[in-house]
């Protein structure tokens, strides 16, 4: 599966060229010069095919084994900085699965997202094979600014190609964000499953771990609400997995965009989702907000243990998931 789930700045035309002198040395380990950990990256393009090459993601998907402890579980997931080398792993299943569906090439993708990368906007979610050493599946996402924005949002925004043309003033009238500040938005760009994990029933446990390693991301922070698009087949799909987990803006269409054929912009407040999953199907959210039922094969990279707290039940909306649930906020 491969999702088209949002994209930045109207205006963003950068064309940055690929750092000339990048230098990837493959022979000492977590200390190889020319891997540099978040906040020393400058001059350096993540977008190169040096962070793709089979021996780097091998290395990468190692450093964060060994950062974790060396877990025993076939799979990881991990929660890696855009600004950070090794969310090459991440950029491999999007260019190959975005490629392939909607022949996005690496100065698009780079166009799309770049900006929030650089400005430290970005967050990717990471599923990785500890033995095959390969990269199975990522969901990106991307923090909302009042000063840059967020792909889905910006095009929302935007006019011609690509866009939906409306005001602020109309976005907000055609959901109910609990969010009231721009930085209590988290889009989420893009999600994909690898060829490889693809069509079997992996896949299903792929999924899966990326849809429990966004709730648990969302519950941990403090931002309320999610936006991002999804192309029609891919949104059918998640609402089944993920029990009906996003909501259409009223009155706004699907529409070609990025390549894609039908692609739907979404939203959800995060704390009204989890009440809902917590009350209604109890199944999927020991699953999705606990991992209960993956974490035998599956190892989730928080730094810190789970501290949520479950807002009043009086600020909880729940019209938009069940219209037998009784209406409150």
């Amino acid at each position: 599966m491969a999702s088209r789930l949002g994209s930045g700045p109207a205006d963003d035309t950068s064309t940055e060229e690929p750092h000339p002198d990048l230098v990837i040395d493959l022979t000492d380990g977590s200390t190889r010069p020319g891997v540099l950990r978040p906040g020393n990256v400058d001059g350096l393009d993540l977008w190169s095919e040096d962070y793709r090459t089979p021996e780097y993601l091998a290395w990468a998907i190692d450093d964060l084994r060994r950062e974790f402890g060396e877990p025993d579980q076939r799979y990881g997931v991990y929660f890696i900085h855009g600004e950070d080398p090794r969310s090459g792993l991440s950029r491999s299943v999007e260019l190959e699965r975005f490629g392939d569906s909607f022949n996005n090439d690496v100065p698009l993708m780079r166009r799309l997202y770049g900006q929030f990368e650089d400005v430290g906007a970005t967050e990717i979610i990471t599923v990785v094979d500890h033995e095959e050493h390969l990269p199975c599946g990522v969901i990106r996402t991307v923090r909302n600014t009042a000063e840059y924005g967020c792909r889905i949002l910006n095009d929302l925004q935007k006019h011609g190609e690509d866009g939906w043309g409306l005001t602020w003033d109309e976005i907000v009238a055609r959901s109910r964000f609990a969010a009231t500040r721009a930085d209590e938005i988290t889009d989420i760009p893009t999600v994909a499953v690898a060829i490889k994990y693809q069509g079997h029933r992996k896949a299903d446990g792929v999924s899966k771990a990326l849809y429990a390693g966004l709730m648990q991301q969302g519950l941990r922070s403090d931002a309320k609400t999610w936006v991002c698009s999804l192309d029609r087949i891919p949104y059918i799909l998640v609402q089944a997995a993920a029990k009906d987990i996003m909501q259409e803006f009223d009155g706004v269409p699907g529409q070609p965009y990025y390549g894609a054929p039908d692609t739907v912009p979404l939203w959800a407040n995060i704390w009204d989702y989890e009440y809902y999953l917590r009350t209604q199907h109890p199944d999927a959210y020991a699953m999705y907000a606990h991992s209960v039922g993956l974490d035998d094969q599956y190892f989730f990279g928080f730094a810190e243990p789970p501290t949520w707290v479950a807002p009043d039940p009086e600020v909880i909306d729940l019209r938009m998931y069940d219209p037998v649930v009784p209406e409150s906020r």
